[in-house]
């Protein structure tokens, strides 16, 4: 009998590894998908520390979101056809100053407005989290809008031309929400963010401190906020409180 957990596991992994490859001319560099992530875990990566083993049920999940960016890609280019129109998709943009790298989703221009759509998938706890107010965290969506701040700052620095969207994706039941807008300051906020991780890191670089001797708990934005430590690919190494 086919092994098709174990197949598609195989298949995953190939895809990964063609993500992978994407990046490798400027390995060293920071993934936008990214922000606002602990600096330590930042430092990790940026060392190619080897990362723990992701459950295959983890990974089927986040190939599920691929699906749906893929799809929403392939949509846009149909309606450029039919439409004659030059909506961008996963458009790369490069911070060169920052050392930053990613593919946005959706780039429309009308005019001087830049509008920037990162499309999210999420569980439906989340979905409630976000629009029935059910135990509404205010942190919760601070990661995607400084994805969204550091895309923005990719296109056109200037947040009075850079609109900034979340489009969200119940991944459990398939509904949408319009495109929700986000305030442009987060573009400002990105670049704080990406300073502050470069700084830190090149100070621990300069006085030859390795990841594992930071201290999660003790140490600014070790984590930035703790409930990454329970997601993290190198909590066991790190040995964080909050793990």
């Amino acid at each position: 009998m086919l092994d098709l957990q174990r197949i598609y596991a195989e298949y995953i992994a190939l895809k990964q590894e063609e993500r992978s490859l994407k990046y490798e001319k400027h390995r060293g560099w920071f993934g936008a998908s990214s922000s606002g992530y602990c600096h330590k875990k930042q430092y990790y990566k940026l060392q190619d520390t080897a990362i723990e083993e992701i459950d295959d049920r983890v990974n089927r999940l986040l190939r599920l979101g691929t699906i749906v960016h893929s799809d929403f890609e392939k949509a846009i280019k149909a309606y450029n056809k039919t439409h004659k129109t030059k909506i961008e998709t996963e458009k790369e943009i490069r911070i060169p100053h920052l050392k930053v790298i990613g593919h946005l989703d959706i780039l429309e221009t009308e005019g001087d407005i830049n509008r920037v759509y990162d499309i999210k998938t999420v569980a439906s706890y989340k979905w409630r989290m976000k629009f029935r107010r059910i135990k509404a965290d205010p942190n919760s969506d601070i990661n995607y809008n400084l994805q969204l701040g550091t895309y923005g700052m990719g296109i056109n620095p200037d947040p009075l031309k850079t609109e900034l969207y979340l489009c969200w994706y119940n991944k459990d039941n398939s509904m949408m929400k319009e495109p929700v807008k986000v305030d442009s300051e987060w573009m400002e906020k990105a670049e704080e963010y990406w300073t502050e991780l470069r700084n830190d890191i090149s100070k621990w670089i300069d006085q030859g401190i390795h990841p594992d001797d930071i201290l999660a708990g003790l140490t600014p934005n070790v984590p930035v906020q703790t409930w990454e430590c329970k997601y993290c690919q190198y909590s066991t190494q790190c040995n964080s409180p909050y793990s």
